[in-house]
């Protein structure tokens, strides 16, 4: 599962670069259009769509699949944001001054070594964790209020087309290549066909990489969203 989601977020993103340069897209709208479409919104979304849909055990395999786009977020997506604005050298040092990704290496010592956090830390961090999705819907409507859009139609419909037919299709041959079966194959195909992560709408607004252009993103693939989740969850629950 962990490496299904590495190839298929790898391969959306190539499939979106080389269409966003044939279409000639400006560096920072092309960023805008990659991040936009290559990672999904698999927590909040995927999570509960695969709970409702699927059950428990697609859950579990879709867990996985949350956890490892986590870090490739926080990894590619933090290095694909700065070359918006600097060259590869710095975006690639620029990674390494992420605490995230710190923070992320920390939890799966303590998980794998089973340390348990003193009562206090584990509160602040329970709570702190539970504030992110209302700071980041915060976020997104100041974004919103103040955003200019610049009739930027085909990179939106460019990073929608991606986000929400694409990536499935995509997902589906990675499936069939790592034959995937079952609840995995379920959740692999789901959790690829969910709209664009809110959390893109931070690493634009701190990177100045088309903040207003990514909140719009966000917004309309989640609105068009179950006109082809729909049809697909019908189709995976056959």
């Amino acid at each position: 599962m962990a490496l299904f989601t590495i190839v298929s977020t790898i391969v959306v993103g190539a499939l979106t670069w080389l269409l966003a340069r044939f279409f000639n897209l400006e560096r920072r709208l092309l960023v805008a259009v990659l991040l936009a479409a290559m990672f999904a919104n698999a927590g909040n979304y995927g999570l509960s769509l695969n709970l409702f849909a699927f059950g428990e055990t697609a859950v579990a395999h879709a867990s996985v699949y949350f956890v490892v786009s986590i870090v490739l977020t926080y990894t590619i997506g933090v290095v694909l944001a700065s070359l918006g604005t600097t060259g590869l050298k710095d975006a690639l040092l620029g990674m390494f001054r992420v605490p995230a990704l710190y923070t992320a290496i920390l939890a799966l010592v303590t998980n794998a070594l089973q340390w348990k956090m003193p009562l206090p830390v584990e509160r602040a961090v329970f709570l702190l964790g539970d504030a992110t999705i209302p700071t980041l819907l915060v976020l997104m409507g100041i974004q919103l209020a103040s955003s200019t859009w610049d009739g930027q139609f085909l990179a939106l419909g460019l990073a929608n087309s991606m986000r929400l037919l694409v990536a499935p299709a995509v997902a589906l041959g990675v499936v069939l290549m790592l034959r995937l079966s079952g609840a995995a194959m379920q959740a692999a195909i789901s959790e690829s066909g969910a709209p664009t992560a809110v959390f893109m709408t931070i690493l634009a607004t701190e990177y100045e990489v088309e903040p207003s252009f990514v909140t719009t993103a966000v917004v309309t693939s989640t609105l068009l969203s179950p006109l082809t989740m729909t049809p697909l969850i019908a189709l995976l629950g056959a």
